[in-house]
C-alpha cells in the first residue's frame, strides 16, 4: 500500500461529481444519434439547463475544496462560464437558439475537455498509468469538436456526429476519472 500523505487536498473526495457530468454527456451523445433533427430545440433548452447544474455542481466543489486544493478556482472559473452560458441560451428566441446552440457545445466541449485534461494530469502523479489513454480519449474529444465547429452548417448530419462522438468520448472519460478518483480516494483513506 502507498504511503498516505496529504497531496492534492480532497480532489478525489467528489469523485461523483465528473460521474454525474459523465453520464449526462453520454446519455445526451446517444441521444444525438438517436434523434438529430427532431430534438435540436429541445436539445438546445436541456443543454442549458444542464450546463446550469453542472455550473452548480462545479460551484459545489469549489466551495467544498476552498484552501484545501489549489484547483478550486477553475472549478469556479469553469462554473462560472457555465452558469453563464445557460442562462444566456434560456434568455434567447427560439430562433436564434440553435444557432446559438450549436457554437456554445462545441465552444464548451473544447473548455470542458482541456480543463479535464488539468484534472488528469493532477491525478496522474499518484497513479500515472491511466493517464496517456485519458488524454488520448480528450484529445480525440477536441479533435471532433474542432471539426463540427470548423463548419457546423455544412455538415448536416455529419454536425450531430462530431456533436454526439464529442459527448461520448467526453463522457467516457469523466466516468473513467471519477471511477479513478473513487479508488484513490479508497485507497488514500481520502486524503488526496
Amino acid at each position: 500500500m502507498k504511503e498516505k500523505t496529504p497531496y492534492y487536498g480532497s480532489l478525489t473526495r467528489l469523485w461523483w461529481i465528473p460521474m454525474v457530468t459523465g453520464v449526462l454527456s453520454v446519455a445526451f451523445g446517444i441521444w444525438c444519434f438517436c434523434s438529430p433533427e427532431a430534438s435540436l430545440t429541445v436539445f438546445a433548452y436541456l443543454f442549458a439547463a444542464c450546463m446550469v447544474v453542472a455550473a452548480l455542481l462545479n460551484f459545489v466543489y469549489a466551495f467544498l475544496n476552498t484552501g484545501k486544493d489549489s484547483g478550486w478556482g477553475w472549478a469556479l472559473a469553469l462554473g462560472i462560464l457555465e452558469l453563464l452560458a445557460g442562462v444566456w441560451l434560456f434568455s434567447l428566441p427560439q430562433i436564434v437558439l440553435v444557432d446559438t446552440f450549436i457554437f456554445v457545445i462545441g465552444i464548451w466541449i473544447i473548455v470542458a475537455a482541456i480543463n479535464s485534461i488539468c484534472e488528469a494530469c493532477v491525478l496522474s502523479s499518484v497513479s500515472p498509468g491511466w493517464m496517456v489513454w485519458m488524454i488520448l480519449l480528450l484529445f480525440v474529444t477536441i479533435v471532433f469538436a474542432v471539426l463540427f465547429l470548423s463548419n457546423p452548417v455544412v455538415g448536416g448530419v455529419a454536425v450531430w456526429l462530431y456533436i454526439g462522438i464529442s459527448l461520448i468520448t467526453f463522457g467516457v472519460f469523466r466516468i473513467v476519472f471519477a471511477v479513478k478518483a473513487k479508488q484513490l480516494n479508497n485507497e488514500f483513506d481520502g486524503l488526496i
